[in-house]
């Protein structure tokens, strides 16, 4: 429906990060696919966030980074803090996407030429939720990807004092 209340309290993006990989490592395991996390100083990952809107991101950005990886692939995901601000990315090795695909990316009920490797579904919702959550924050989310080489997505939050 597009209304969201946050619920925001400190929060380490790092943990959250963490948990989102092992509570959805069975989706990757299904294709054989290994995920690798590196937290850049954990201690300085902390952000004012509502962990149920911050997990619902996550999540789907990671079972979207299995959903259009190859089997037998990598998954990378990555915490840092940059200046004013902690980073989440989490990058495939799937198809990639299109300049055309990019532009339509963060849109709502957006299909997009990249089909899921191993038949799962997909609404085109997904990617307008994570970024109408991570605005709610002050954040920003954007993607960087070549077709063939795989995608990298991105959530940017402004670090905890």
């Amino acid at each position: 429906q597009g209304t969201f209340s946050l619920k925001k309290n400190p929060l380490s993006l790092s943990e959250l990060t963490g948990y989102v990989a092992s509570v959805n490592k069975p989706l990757a395991d299904k294709k054989e696919q290994s995920v690798t996390i590196t937290v850049c100083e954990s201690e300085k990952s902390m952000v004012l966030a509502d962990s149920e809107r911050l997990y619902q991101s996550l999540e789907n950005l990671f079972s979207n980074a299995v959903k259009y990886s190859p089997f037998k692939s990598t998954i990378n995901i990555r915490v840092e803090r940059i200046e004013q601000h902690v980073r989440f990315s989490i990058t495939d090795h799937g198809a990639g996407l299109s300049d055309d695909d990019q532009k339509k990316l963060f849109s709502k009920f957006q299909k997009l030429t990249p089909r899921p490797t191993g038949n799962e579904s997909s609404t085109g919702l997904g990617l307008s939720i994570v970024k109408r959550i991570v605005e709610l924050h002050g954040g920003r989310v954007w993607a960087e990807s070549q077709l063939g080489r795989g995608s990298t997505f991105f959530i940017e939050l402004p670090a905890e004092a």
